[in-house]
């Protein structure tokens, strides 16, 4: 080693020199075993086809269904605000005001109309 470099003892050869060997002829395999890995390949991308195609339903049946749970949340708690709109006496409601809770008061809900649904829904009073 002329550089003094102790741990570089293998000769490095250009990357164009190093001999190449040629797989096209090497394995040549027979007729039905590449059409048995022709079949086995349409199989495995039919399988995952078939697995997405599930995944898909699951997560069209949950987003449904997700609607479907925030629909009845929505109509509960319309008729539940509706039920104490009308235990609230307007002839007494100054009072009734100041006799509640704050926890009471954070429960008192207005209605609005829902410009994309066209629903009248119950919101917090002091939403905007």
């Amino acid at each position: 080693n002329v550089s003094g470099r102790s741990w570089k003892v293998r000769p490095q050869k250009r990357a164009t020199f190093l001999s190449k060997a040629k797989h096209n002829n090497l394995s040549i395999d027979s007729w039905e075993v590449r059409q048995q890995r022709k079949l086995d390949k349409v199989e495995a991308t039919k399988l995952q086809a078939e697995l997405r195609e599930e995944r898909r339903q699951e997560k069209v049946l949950k987003r449904e269904r997700r609607a479907e749970n925030e629909k009845r949340r929505a109509e509960n708690e319309f008729k539940q605000a509706s039920a104490a709109a009308q235990n609230l006496n307007s002839k007494k409601i100054g009072s009734t005001l100041k006799a509640m809770s704050k926890k009471q008061l954070r429960q008192i809900k207005k209605s609005r109309m829902n410009t994309k649904t066209g629903v009248v829904e119950y919101v917090s009073a002091y939403s905007k």
